[in-house]
């Protein structure tokens, strides 16, 4: 690495620290510079800070040769460094995929001011592809992956599921958000079905972080049934021994918030089968031995939603142990894929004075989907946003009253995602760069 190189990191949150930069450090022996008062741009337009604030954050950045920016609002960031005359390569993580009027607006922004160096990571093809319906060049890559020194086949696991009080038996584990977007419901009725066909299964909840309401209603359907446990804010190890102590992972999330499926890769590197639907990033981290993906269906509401039926099967036959692959095999794939160790050297060009430009390869077309059609007062009010001069439309993004009124069509964008994410490739029909 060039003495000269420095990397200037802003988190998705305001915080004085973040993992995530001290792993670029690490992985990569970056000398990287965290801005660490810097407020965070991903709680909406309407929630934003001062400019002022913002632009003394970015005058600290302006040395840097790249700046790393986390979350949709690092699009915002790279936007005010740019109109500071910042000259770098500016790389964004948005780790979710485009969901509100606030995203749409910011990417409209942005591309006023990209540069052939600039990189935005996704973590899917779908979701790469919405993105790029909105005329930002996505590259698919979760950079971070999963931390490849916990999640991996593990010898002595069965004391923490002895001190979680969790009884010997079939095994099948959840991990992740206990909120509505995870449709735990619906995994949880396929669940009480199989333990009809399963009579020693135990079914483990684990969460970090939950929609009280929705989460005191899914144990109270419970209560009494002493083979479902919900357990939270398990430490990283005693998460990968949960994952090493189950026979299978599933969900039936069809979440439009993040677009990589972390947790069932963290279950597949510790060898356990993993099970979701075809949607947005299990498609791809499930496409290796011990994965299978249940077809996704509409709803009562035309809204997707995993096939019950087929789940129900998916979990029967994996429990009946008709896989082919044995858990090293599984955790081999998955690590191989997965681990960070592997991952973050997608940010390997960080580490020079002058990052280069992005590869051919690295920019390769994504498969098309089916768009997301944008609101009609969204289309009037992009229209007139791109006709102003790139310093104006900077500024309009702080002038909260529009985007408070153009936020209660949110719900409408939100529904054309979810279909985006399970649409087949090469049903594109909208190209919403037209609009923009």
């Amino acid at each position: 690495m060039s003495s000269c190189a420095t990397v200037g990191y802003i988190p998705f949150g305001p915080t004085g620290t973040s993992a995530e930069a001290g792993w670029l450090a690490e992985h990569l022996s970056l000398d990287v510079r965290l801005a660490g008062e810097a407020p965070s741009l991903n709680d909406g337009l309407a929630r934003t800070p001062s400019y002022e604030d913002v632009e003394a954050v970015v005058e600290d950045l302006l040395g840097h040769s790249a700046v790393l920016a986390e979350g949709p609002g690092g699009l915002i960031w790279a936007s005010v460094l740019r109109a500071h005359g910042y000259g770098g390569a500016v790389t964004v993580l948005p780790y979710l995929n485009p969901r509100r009027w606030d995203d749409v607006a910011a990417i409209a922004v942005y591309r006023r001011f990209a540069r052939d160096g600039d990189r935005v990571f996704v973590g899917s093809t779908p979701s790469a592809a919405i993105y790029r319906s909105l005329g930002i060049p996505a590259t698919v890559g979760e950079p971070y992956g999963i931390d490849d020194r916990s999640f991996r086949l593990r010898a002595g696991t069965a004391s923490t599921r002895l001190r979680l009080g969790i009884p010997r038996g079939r095994m099948l584990i959840y991990a992740g958000r206990l909120q509505r977007d995870k449709d735990l419901y619906r995994l949880l009725r396929a669940c009480i079905k199989a333990r009809l066909l399963f009579d020693d299964l135990q079914v483990v909840i684990a969460t970090h972080v939950e929609d009280q309401q929705y989460a005191e209603r899914a144990r109270g359907g419970l209560e009494g049934d002493g083979h479902f446990h919900f357990v939270s804010d398990l430490t990283p190890d005693h998460l990968a021994d949960l994952y090493a102590e189950a026979d299978v992972f599933a969900t039936a999330s069809t979440s439009h918030f993040e677009t990589f499926g972390r947790a069932p890769a963290e279950a597949l590197a510790c060898g356990t089968p993993a099970i979701a639907p075809r949607y947005d990033g299990f498609i791809e981290v499930l496409d290796q031995p011990g994965g299978t993906l249940v077809d996704v269906v509409a709803d009562h509401a035309g809204a997707p939603c995993a096939d019950e039926e087929h789940l129900l099967r998916a979990i029967y036959d994996v429990l009946s142990a008709r896989g082919s692959a044995t858990r090293s095999e599984v955790s081999l794939a998955a690590r191989r894929r997965f681990a960070r160790t592997v991952t973050i050297n997608r940010l390997g060009y960080l580490r020079a004075a002058t990052p280069a430009l992005p590869s051919p390869a690295a920019s390769a077309a994504v498969p098309a989907t089916a768009a997301p059609a944008l609101p009609a007062a969204w289309r009037r009010a992009l229209g007139e946003l791109v006709a102003l001069p790139p310093a104006q439309a900077l500024d309009r993004l702080w002038q909260r009253g529009d985007h408070e009124r153009l936020a209660a069509h949110d719900a409408e964008f939100v529904d054309g995602v979810r279909r985006s994410l399970c649409a087949t490739p090469g049903q594109a029909d909208v190209d919403l760069r037209a609009c923009l």
